[in-house]
């Protein structure tokens, strides 16, 4: 909902937006998100490794004057303390080892000094509880879109990035029970050899094996970072296998009898890369490049990707 004071957020879009702010903010890894579907909510919506529980809260209508705005942040964080309070058996099991310092309402906006007050109210009925989870200096706060300036700039021109997919992964040389993938078979890895004999500079048997082996250890590295996106940010994970599909979708097209093979290869891999790095700003270019190989070994054993007879 949109309204004259320029307020663009509705409750569900704010949420998702908030969560993905802080993520932004903190890293990926770093914020555990807390799904509501099952029997509702235990007024939270994520939680940090270092101790600061969010609630995620956007007022429907975008104009209510700053009094109003103040009895519905009242009220959103009085009700959600008292789950707080209230579900002490499963957050003790949620929050594990992790103490919580800080109980926070991010919200668009807040313009009332007497919200900050009932917050500290807030905070002192919390730590008077005598929950496990909770800190001596526990406090209560609100947090407004402006105080995350920075990571929501970043957020609007791309997509936050799990911490160990921000660096170069390590593309395996061997599988995990220790076997050369220069020499690993099947019938999928036999239709992706003879597609590849079809490739002048790859005629020899001995040099496609070597190259062989690196299209599977990077196949091999690139399953591992999308498994990684996936559980982390599955949007992200989900625009890059659109884009590996848009160039399969070309493929038959793309190319004609006169082009070199290995150029065609070449080419294939290094689009895959640029687009994934279009969708992914500030992924490690070994990793795009890990992925686009990834995409070229699946559709060499499959229909897709095939070459003329070399020679």
């Amino acid at each position: 909902m949109t309204g004259a004071s320029g307020w663009v957020w509705d409750p569900d879009t704010w949420q998702d937006w908030a969560i993905r702010l802080l993520r932004q903010e903190y890293g990926a890894d770093n914020v555990i998100k807390v799904p509501d579907q099952d029997r509702g909510d235990l007024g939270i919506e994520c939680f940090t490794r270092g101790g600061i529980v969010y609630q995620c809260y956007c007022p429907e209508n975008p104009d209510l004057n700053p009094r109003a705005l103040y009895g519905n942040h009242r009220d959103k964080i009085t009700k959600d303390l008292n789950k707080f309070i209230k579900n002490k058996d499963d957050l003790t099991r949620l929050f594990d080892s992790v103490k919580i310092k800080s109980w926070i309402l991010l919200t668009p906006r807040h313009e009332s000094y007497r919200t900050v007050q009932h917050c500290s109210e807030k905070a002192t009925f919390v730590r008077q509880a005598g929950l496990p989870y909770v800190t001596d200096d526990f406090i209560v706060d609100v947090h407004e879109l402006a105080d995350y300036k920075d990571s929501a700039a970043i957020l609007r021109r791309g997509p936050v990035l799990p911490a160990p997919v921000g660096v170069p992964a390590q593309v395996p040389r061997s599988t995990p029970d220790g076997i050369d993938f220069g020499l690993v078979g099947g019938p999928l890895i036999g239709v992706m050899d003879q597609k590849l004999a079809r490739v002048p500079r790859l005629a020899d048997p001995t040099k496609r094996a070597v190259f062989r082996a690196h299209l599977l250890g990077s196949q091999l590295a690139a399953e591992g970072i999308l498994d990684n996106y996936l559980e982390s940010i599955p949007e992200v994970h989900q625009q890059i296998l659109d884009c590996i599909a848009s160039v399969e979708r070309g493929l038959l097209l793309a190319f004609g009898p006169g082009d070199l093979p290995h150029k065609v290869l070449g080419s294939i891999i290094e689009d895959v890369r640029t687009r994934v790095e279009q969708v992914v700003p500030g992924i490690a270019k070994s990793n795009a490049e890990s992925i686009a190989y990834m995409a070229v070994t699946d559709w060499l054993q499959q229909c897709p990707l095939d070459f003329e007879e070399a020679g």
